[in-house]
């Protein structure tokens, strides 16, 4: 199958030549444009729906899209089988259009350029006249003249319109040096016709016509040329162009030979100095060596522009100045740098004014981009010149404004891919590892720094999140406060409400940092980015942030991977997807931002993650292991057309526990009662399997302040319970009573005997513990009562618990395996997995363990990884029973 851009779009089938294959819907083609022209490489979702619909895209865009990719998938398939429906694949962060670059006229009109090129450069100008024929017979008309054009397609008509007209010129300055002036002397004055200011088109003509014998013609060119210049542009021949006019005044035999052409040699004249100095090495450069040596062996290995990518802080600015440093040689003719920072602008004509100055273009500049553009040329004809454009925005659109002759290479920095740049080498620079983060403070930082406690370094490191331009501040601190030692800076640091006004020093300010890489961000993004600073630290996935967002999955990650592009995340490729994560920093800048949102938005945000990690705890019964048909559709409930992915790995419960426990502190502080109940039920279990007490205590203790705050006499004696079982394990037992009793008497005002019986449950083991197995008899009977009203599984497990262990102790072995065996089938109407195992284990032996009394055995599982010692016996007042809580693997 191929593809042709270069005229109107084409999809053809190789075998027939049809072209029923092609887009008839206008909207199919820019899609099927934009993902050719990008062949080989991830296109955005964002920037599809930017090609689309500009600023006012639909609510719809995102799945309008992917009906757009579907479609065009099955039209593909119609012409080509497996091949053609495999081109289209989804790559986050949108779609990659698989193809073979022979079956694109793009690819081949490119690759044919670059050989003609080569060509001219090895002398063999038949050659390259051939090729760049071959090139440009691949042109049927305007790039992509039936296809409405966005931002990308219009830069990329741009890009081939100049660059089919570059191959056109290589491919008459080749004839030339063949000696085909006659037969170009019409196409010549056509083409000067047409491009009434392209002066090299002007200068072969004027050659050619010189060489035909028409002197008086060649010279009239010129003249009429300047007077354009001047009467438009008020500007005069640039000096190539001068010296070729005095060459023909003076008759100069040399321009009759073929391999003669002024125009295009090199100025054998003594060059300018450029007026401004070369890119000072950053003094805070340190540690990334690697990144330097990649960084330098792009440049040398030709590549006209490299781009630099990173998020703020990173150092970008800093590699890009030392790598122009070490690039001097290889740049003879200067380096320039051309901070876009320092006069914000999105317009091309004001970058190549700034680019102008820098390489010292006399004043006063042309008004219009083609006449800068021509004057850029003119200035750096025959240089070898590197410019370093820093700080480059996501708008600013620098496909004009870069420097393009031959020998001019540009290195470009810029938190993400700017706006139309199609680069030719690409630098993604990352966080530095911990050794080169702590070297990148000692070297700042000085003595205080270098002669500080390891111990202390690591931990300002860990405090900066090791971002790089953190570190510098800190280090500047460090040397602006000789009385200052690193120890006193760590603990200026860390505090979080205030550790953004500490990294601050003069000019120096990592809050602002951060909050120019916001501000840069679109609308949605920025309201994106204040919501993210809900979630409680580390990883989350593009469904979590959907349920904060309160968008659909898919609206969420074009978001998400948007605010990576701007280095406001980071994105790690897991199994099932993407999991993203705010920096250290950048989280605290979140916080601050997100006091712009209304307290009704961050609430109902909260609320929305609340309900979906209590949907997915519950949905694993709070055991890590168990089992479920169902996924949880939560989700479904708080975004329409959405559902939580999965199945979920069984370790996941765990990863998300600090995020549980952040999560249900934040709706308490918030006041969202509700939902801390929820969320605060779903993973009590959880916390308790696994004996994390401190988490389980911080967890139920805010749910005991929302069941009293509602008033949910339910919910008041679930939560006691469980804070009774808790107290229990700790062996706090004092606590454990009145917590267990508390919750029997709020159960029984709220009428849950399954509650009662649980609350119940928990006062049997207190007796036994403390040796007294009438009471504990009592209590299990009333226990067992509850459980059959309530007719709730988990109650009648805990009452049966209760029985078996009893009738355990009490010599009763064959009631007792009776028992365990009931617990085992409840266990299993439970579909708990973790029950089962207890109720195996406990049910094994039912028979005395040891000989001192024939009710007594050394030890049982009272609950599962809960052991009890010498049960049964009576502990003197004062005298701690010898009982432990034990976990179990």
């Amino acid at each position: 199958m191929g593809f042709h851009l270069l005229g109107p779009l084409e999809v053809l089938d190789p075998t027939t030549g049809d072209s029923d294959a092609t887009p008839r819907a206008a909207k199919h083609r820019v899609v099927l444009a934009t993902l050719l022209v990008r062949a080989g490489e991830p296109v955005p979702t964002g920037t599809l729906i930017n090609e689309l619909w500009g600023d006012s895209p639909p609510r719809t865009a995102t799945t309008t899209i992917q009906v757009y990719v579907s479609q065009l998938r099955k039209l593909l398939g119609l012409a080509d089988s497996d091949e053609a429906r495999q081109a289209i694949v989804t790559r986050r962060p949108g779609y990659l259009f698989r193809l073979d670059p022979g079956r694109l006229d793009l690819a081949r009109f490119e690759e044919l350029y670059r050989q003609g090129v080569a060509a001219a450069e090895r002398q063999e100008h038949a050659e390259a006249s051939e090729l760049q024929k071959r090139a440009l017979a691949l042109w049927r008309g305007r790039f992509l003249a039936d296809t409405p054009a966005g931002p990308l397609l219009s830069a990329e008509a741009a890009r081939l319109s100049e660059l089919r007209m570059a191959s056109l010129e290589e491919r008459i300055r080749a004839d030339l040096r063949v000696g085909r002036h006659h037969e170009l002397l019409g196409e010549l004055q056509a083409l000067t016709s047409e491009h009434a200011l392209r002066e090299e088109l002007h200068a072969h003509l004027m050659v050619a016509l010189y060489r035909s014998g028409r002197q008086a013609e060649a010279l009239q060119v010129f003249s009429a040329l300047r007077r354009t210049l001047v009467n438009e542009l008020a500007i005069e021949p640039g000096p190539a162009l001068q010296r070729l006019h005095q060459r023909l005044l003076s008759g100069d035999p040399r321009l009759l030979h073929p391999t003669e052409h002024a125009v295009l040699s090199p100025d054998t004249g003594p060059k300018q100095p450029l007026p401004e100095g070369p890119p000072h090495p950053d003094a805070w450069f340190t540690a990334r060596e690697g990144e330097l040596d990649r960084l330098v062996g792009l440049v040398r290995a030709g590549s006209s522009t490299t781009l630099v990518t990173g998020g703020p802080g990173t150092g970008k600015s800093a590699l890009a100045r030392q790598a122009a440093h070490l690039l001097a040689d290889d740049f003879p003719d200067g380096r320039v740098l051309v901070d876009l920072r320092t006069a914000p602008s999105t317009g091309r004509a004001d970058i190549t004014e700034r680019v102008l100055r820098a390489l010292g273009a006399p004043a006063p500049l042309p008004d219009q981009l083609p006449a800068r553009r021509a004057l850029l040329g003119r200035l750096t004809e025959g240089r070898r010149i590197l410019v370093v454009l820093d700080n480059a925005d996501r708008e600013q659109d620098l496909g004009d404004a870069l420097p393009g002759p031959a020998g001019i290479t540009t290195l470009v920095t810029a938190r993400c891919v700017p706006g139309q740049l199609r680069p030719s080498a690409t630098l993604r620079l990352e966080l530095p590892g911990q050794a080169e983060a702590e070297r990148i403070l000692v070297a700042v930082g000085g003595p205080a720094a270098a002669q500080a406690a390891p111990g202390a370094v690591r931990e300002i490191v860990a405090l900066c999140g090791r971002l790089p331009y953190a570190l510098g501040v800190a280090g500047a601190r460090l040397t602006a406060r000789p009385h200052w030692t690193a120890t006193t800076l760590a603990d200026r640091l860390r505090p979080e409400q205030t550790r953004l006004d500490e990294l601050r020093l003069d000019e120096l300010d990592v809050r602002t940092l951060l909050r120019h890489a916001y501000e840069e961000c679109d609308a949605p993004e920025r309201a994106a980015f204040r919501l993210l600073g809900i979630l409680p630290p580390g990883p989350f996935t593009w469904d979590t942030a959907a349920a904060v967002l309160g968008t659909t999955p898919s609206a969420a990650e074009a978001l998400l991977d948007g605010l990576v592009g701007h280095g406001l995340l980071t994105a790690e490729v897991l199994d099932r997807g993407s999991a993203y994560e705010l920096p250290l920093l950048h989280r605290l800048l979140a916080g601050e931002v997100s006091e712009q949102e209304a307290a009704e938005i961050r609430h109902a945000a909260l609320a929305r993650l609340c309900e979906y990690y209590a949907e997915i705890a519950e949905w694993f019964g709070g055991t890590p292991t168990a089992s479920r048909d169902r996924r949880p559709s939560r989700l479904a409930d708080l975004v329409p057309g959405s559902t939580v992915a999965g199945p979920y790995p069984p370790h996941w419960l765990a990863e998300q526990q600090a995020s549980f426990v952040g999560t249900v502190r934040a709706a308490a502080d918030a006041g969202l009662w509700r939902h801390v109940l929820r969320l605060a039920g779903a993973v009590g279990g959880f916390l308790e399997a696994t004996a994390a007490w401190d988490d389980w205590a911080v967890t139920q203790e805010a749910a005991l302040d929302a069941a009293e705050a509602t008033g949910d006499l339910a919910a008041l004696a679930r939560t006691l319970r469980s804070l009774g079982d808790l107290a229990w394990q700790r062996r706090q037992f004092a606590d454990a009573f009145d917590r267990y009793d508390r919750a029997r008497r709020a159960a029984r005002q709220a009428g849950s005997d399954a509650e009662a019986a649980r609350a119940l449950a928990g006062l049997v083991d207190l007796c036994l513990e403390h040796g007294s197995p009438e009471e504990a008899e009592r209590l299990a009977a009333e226990a067992q009562r509850a459980a059959d009203a309530a007719r709730d599984p988990r109650a009648r497990f805990e009452a049966l618990r209760c029985r078996a262990l009893l009738a355990l102790g009490a010599g009763r072995h064959l009631e007792a395996e009776e028992l365990f065996s009931d617990c085992l089938k409840t266990a299993g109407e439970l579909a708990d997995r973790r029950l089962e195992a207890w109720a195996r284990r406990a049910g094994r032996p039912a028979a005395p363990r040891s000989a001192d009394s024939p009710g007594t055995f050394e030890g049982i599982e009272t609950r599962p990884g809960v052991w009890r010692l010498h049960p049964g016996r009576h502990h003197p007042a004062g005298q701690a029973p010898q009982s432990r809580g034990v976990t179990l693997p």
